[in-house]
């Protein structure tokens, strides 16, 4: 067992999971609401690894670069 928290980025995916960060951002204009699963569809299609799309979103939603709306089904760049 690692002793890192549940919710942290684990250290194999970080540089994957920051690289999906940047297309995220590229593709999301500020101020725009999407879907949360057409956004990991979208990421999947350019990345396969779907553990690093799901810890990337987490991790900008609690840097503040997104919000969850409508139950956690949309999400909104901030």
């Amino acid at each position: 067992m690692s002793n890192a928290k549940s919710n942290e980025t684990p250290t194999e995916l970080t540089n994957l999971c920051q690289k999906i960060e940047e297309a995220i951002k590229r593709r999301v204009a500020i101020g725009t609401k999407i879907s949360h699963l057409k956004l990991q569809q979208e990421m999947l299609m350019r990345y396969d690894n779907q553990r690093a799309i799901d810890y990337s979103i987490i991790a900008m939603v609690k840097k503040g670069d997104f919000s969850y709306m409508e139950q956690r089904k949309i999400l909104c760049r901030q």
